[in-house]
């Protein structure tokens, strides 16, 4: 990995949002669940919510340059920048996150085309130059940091090569979360990634049913749509829309591409 050029590569792909591959809050549990909807099914090990998709965004998207050998991709990634637009500012708390995400073991049972056994990021660690062995820096505001090799891990890599990629910028949606609720930002995310809406939008409580996953209680329906209305006007920001029963989008987005 050479350079700082920006290339291209994705935030996310579709079915890492519609599989529900992450918990829809930012307080997850580890589990082992099998989940099936309409897009497919998967089997997942491990604790996985909206804050580490914060993290797993941000890295794919502040990737400053990206090398494959042997099928297996490495990027080369600002920590910084994921911490800025993740507002990850406590170090032991994003480690937590980045080693929760390298030890979850995803399996895509279908599509058979993304049939899979493996995680999302194999590791994360300091980038050293081939040449001698030091470090990779990048200049700041406050001096030099130093920069991180990310290996994707081979559930990813199948879902870069074969699923329809997101490139939104994550920033916004990481804000919802920060100062919202974790349900709020899965439902902007599998809104999201929709190029249309239906014509008279989805029904809230439909939305909030694909991002759990499985069956959801009367009394966890009551709170999310509590929730997600509270956070509306975060959602309006970037071009999603709540109104009375019903979400659609509107035409501006608010969220830059990588």
């Amino acid at each position: 990995m050479t350079g700082l050029k920006r290339p291209h590569f994705p935030t996310n792909t579709i079915h890492v949002l519609r599989l529900c591959m992450f918990q829809p809050t930012r307080r997850p549990i580890f589990k082992t669940t099998t989940i099936e909807t309409s897009f497919g099914k998967i089997r997942v090990e491990g604790r996985l919510g909206q804050q580490h998709l914060d993290v797993f965004e941000c890295i794919c998207y502040s990737r400053l340059d990206k090398r494959e050998v042997d099928g297996r991709i490495k990027i080369l990634v600002d920590p910084w920048e994921v911490r800025k637009k993740t507002k990850q500012m406590s170090g032991e708390t994003l480690k937590r996150i980045i080693k929760e995400l390298e030890t979850t073991i995803i399996e895509i049972i279908e599509p058979d085309k993304f049939a899979c056994v493996g995680h999302l990021i194999d590791h994360v660690d300091v980038a050293v130059r081939k040449s001698d062995g030091t470090a990779v820096l990048k200049d700041g505001a406050f001096g030099e940091r130093k920069l991180w090799s990310v290996e994707i891990g081979k559930a990813f890599c199948k879902l870069v090569s074969k699923d329809i990629w997101v490139g939104w910028n994550p920033e916004k949606i990481a804000e919802i979360g920060y100062s919202g609720h974790g349900i709020t930002q899965a439902v902007v995310r599998h809104a999201l990634s929709h190029k249309n809406a239906p014509t008279t939008g989805w029904k809230l409580d439909t939305l909030i049913k694909a991002v759990y996953g499985e069956e959801v209680s009367a009394e966890m329906m009551r709170w999310a749509r509590m929730t997600i209305r509270q956070d509306a006007e975060k959602m309006a920001k970037i071009g999603v829309l709540v109104e009375g029963d019903k979400v659609r989008l509107s035409d501006i987005k608010g969220l830059g591409t990588s």
